[in-house]
């Protein structure tokens, strides 16, 4: 059962090729079976990212996260971001923090958006290695997550006053880490608000951090 400011922990996935659809509305998001450009076979499931050390370029709040974006007939606008070195910071619970300590974290990206009733915080985490990130996203949970990013002004001012929803994936050397709610701050209690959010999630991991990823997995650079 959720209370306020609480999380509903929707639970851990691994992408290991880059999609740019967005996934089917449910609770537990599943990664899609659409065919999408693969790495070189030689370089492993995850290419130039599987660890920092072949993949040196640090992260950008600009490579990351576009001001605006249309997904499924919805707009999306960045409202805050941040690009900080101090990871501790930049999620909550004192399990994650230690995760991604232990994994040596030298930056953390986070961005706000807002799309209609729902708003959300995407925070990228660099990390030392692929099995690092999945090891640390394990720590996630119903008080381990990312932490919002409220805005100065707007709808997005009030993000984290509410109960939401979150979900950890991991690519690569790098750790992601989503929250979401609604801008109303209501819980959202049926399967059907669940979905909206998961929704809202998946799309904007899809049109954000996951098109420079992917690239850099690609291609090795951002």
């Amino acid at each position: 059962m959720l209370v306020a400011g609480g999380a509903l922990y929707l639970g851990s996935r691994l992408i290991s090729s880059p999609s740019h659809q967005a996934a089917t509305p449910q609770v537990t998001p599943t990664i899609s079976a659409t065919p999408t450009p693969t790495p070189t076979p030689t370089l492993g499931p995850f290419g130039h990212i599987a660890s920092r050390l072949d993949d040196p370029v640090p992260l950008a709040i600009a490579q990351l996260y576009p001001l605006s974006f249309s997904a499924a007939g919805a707009s999306y606008t960045r409202t805050a971001d941040r690009l900080s070195k101090s990871c501790s910071g930049a999620v909550v619970g004192s399990s994650l923090q230690s995760a991604i300590g232990s994994a040596g974290c030298t930056q953390a990206a986070r961005a706000s958006y807002l799309s209609g009733t729902k708003m959300g915080t995407i925070g990228v985490f660099n990390l030392k290695t692929a099995s690092d990130a999945a090891k640390a996203g394990r720590a996630a949970g119903a008080s381990n997550f990312v932490a919002q990013l409220p805005a100065r002004a707007g709808p997005t001012k009030k993000l984290g006053h509410g109960s939401g929803v979150e979900e950890a994936v991991f690519k690569g050397h790098y750790l992601i880490l989503i929250w979401a709610e609604f801008t109303d701050l209501r819980t959202p209690k049926t399967k059907a608000q669940q979905a909206s959010l998961a929704t809202f999630m998946s799309q904007l991991l899809q049109s954000t951090a996951n098109v420079s990823l992917s690239n850099r997995m690609v291609n090795g650079i951002p």
